[in-house]
């Protein structure tokens, strides 16, 4: 099965991508789920064919720009529109022409998105001296291109000339201001902007956290690392308050999606709170930055998302903490997780997590590719055969691929190899196999293999993101706790 990028594409763009320490070592690339991003950032993988490099060399030989005289007849606002529309309809495209994504696609859509906003910015600026709205959706493109001290002038301007424009955009010139200025580490004004904005309205906990955002990057590049811990802080106080928060209802006529509003709530508190357990260690205040790790990693057991989780374990190994259990989460976020959406089962029943109730149940995310994940088989077979009568279940979960050893495969072909897999490697425990990757999605799975711990009441308690030892031992030690646990 091909996997495509699904690109999502944030207005404003924040000081960098939010630092994060690492990822569990013994884990092989799983395509993660597509999810909200800063610009030029993307999520996802693929199996490449060639034809992502040919989408490529095309997109090259486009005239990125479109017709000179046709921008000169654009609003501004059209014409920033349509550079900020311009990688989510390339992706669109290649989504819909089955195109698989690679980085060398996402990084020359970006330069073409730059080039488009470089070139419409220009356009504007050959009109002569810029007001009002004109000079508002400048300031914008310049953001877009990568013009930095360009998109703070124009917005400098915009805020200091008087005008008909709305609250609204005025609190967003604001909020780009902040974020431009400190970039460009003129701390002074970005924190003058900031108290501007958070006394105007209307405010939105996005941009606040944006500018946040912002700001604890360029502390941290100043080496000023408590005064970015305390733009850190706020960002993700505010960012897990809002996830924490009933999820709004969706429009009219509009069905919710559990999964996406599981995904955007733990992009939300990934980058605040990576970055301010950084901030935090390198400010000294090593316990503080611990505690915030250990609260993400109650937070991702509660969602789940299985790649927020190991990115907060990875960093307490990093500090030199033993692996062990996370907090169990709250009641009230415990809700029970996404059940299993299954094609074909081989050597199990079918079931459902509900009707696995009462027991411990083991998820492995897993695939024949991944060495990983091979090396993580025998320690399976041991855990089942030692604690299956005790009431532990192990689900092996894969999906169809359209390939294994070097050659394509058809769905049944597949499957044929998956049963001759599990007979040659002796593994004794059922298969669940897909033909999409939902299940992986919906544990927020970003890398394989990753193994998914339920306890008796059907609660995600652990997870682990790797084929090393240390995780293995710790998922023992888990598996014995919840199995002397009562239902």
């Amino acid at each position: 099965m091909r996997r495509v990028l699904s690109f999502a594409l944030a207005l404003f763009a924040c000081a960098g991508p939010l630092q994060s320490l690492g990822a569990a070592a013994g884990a092989q690339s799983r395509p993660p789920p597509p999810q909200p991003a800063p610009p030029g950032a993307a999520t996802g993988a693929a199996k490449g064919n060639g034809a992502a490099e040919g989408a490529v060399g095309n997109a090259r030989t486009a005239n990125v720009g479109g017709d000179d005289e046709a921008a000169g007849a654009k609003t501004a606002q059209a014409l920033y529109e349509e550079a900020a529309s311009y990688a989510r309809r390339k992706f669109d495209e290649f989504e819909a022409k089955q195109i698989p994504y690679s980085e060398l696609l996402r990084h020359e859509v970006v330069h073409e998105q730059r080039q488009l906003a470089e070139r419409h910015a220009g356009a504007l600026a050959a009109r002569g001296r810029l007001a009002g709205l004109d000079l508002y959706y400048a300031g914008l493109l310049y953001v877009l291109a990568g013009r930095g001290p360009s998109a703070l002038d124009a917005m400098r301007r915009f805020l200091a000339e008087p005008g008909d424009a709305t609250p609204a955009l005025r609190q967003r010139a604001r909020a780009v201001v902040a974020q431009q200025a400190a970039q460009s580490g003129l701390f002074a004004e970005a924190e003058r902007a900031l108290a501007e904005y958070a006394a105007g309205e209307p405010r939105t906990p996005a941009e606040v956290n944006n500018v946040r955002v912002a700001l604890a990057n360029a502390y941290s590049k100043k080496k000023d690392y408590a005064r970015a811990a305390a733009h850190a802080r706020e960002a993700f106080t505010a960012a897990l308050a809002d996830a924490n928060d009933p999820r709004p209802a969706p429009p009219p006529g509009q069905q919710p999606d559990p999964l996406a509003g599981r995904q955007q709530r733990a992009a939300a508190v990934r980058g605040p709170g990576t970055f301010l357990a950084d901030a935090l260690a390198k400010s000294g205040r090593r316990d503080e930055a611990l505690s915030v790790l250990q609260l993400m990693r109650a937070f991702a057991l509660g969602l789940p998302n299985a790649r927020l989780y190991g990115e907060a374990t990875s960093m307490l190994l990093d500090h030199g903490v033993e692996l062990d259990a996370p907090p169990a989460p709250a009641e009230a976020s415990a809700a029970a997780p996404p059940d299993l959406k299954i094609n074909e089962w081989i050597d199990q029943e079918p079931v459902t997590l509900a009707g696995l109730r009462g027991r411990v149940v083991l998820l492995d995310f897993w695939a024949t590719w991944c060495g990983p994940c091979r090396v993580t088989i025998p320690k399976l077979n041991a855990l089942h055969r030692k604690y299956k009568d005790r009431g532990l279940v192990i689900l092996g979960l894969t999906e169809y691929y359209g390939h294994a050893q070097g050659r394509p495969l058809t769905p049944p072909e597949e499957l044929a190899f998956l049963r001759r897999f599990k007979k040659e490697n002796q593994i004794a425990y059922g298969f669940g196999v897909s033909d999409h990757d939902e299940n992986g999605n919906s544990y927020g799975v970003g890398s394989i293999p990753t193994a998914v711990l339920l306890d008796r009441r059907g609660r995600v308690r652990f997870i682990t993101v790797s084929a090393s030892d240390v995780e293995s031992r710790a998922l023992t030690r888990m598996i014995e706790k919840l199995i002397e646990e009562k239902p």
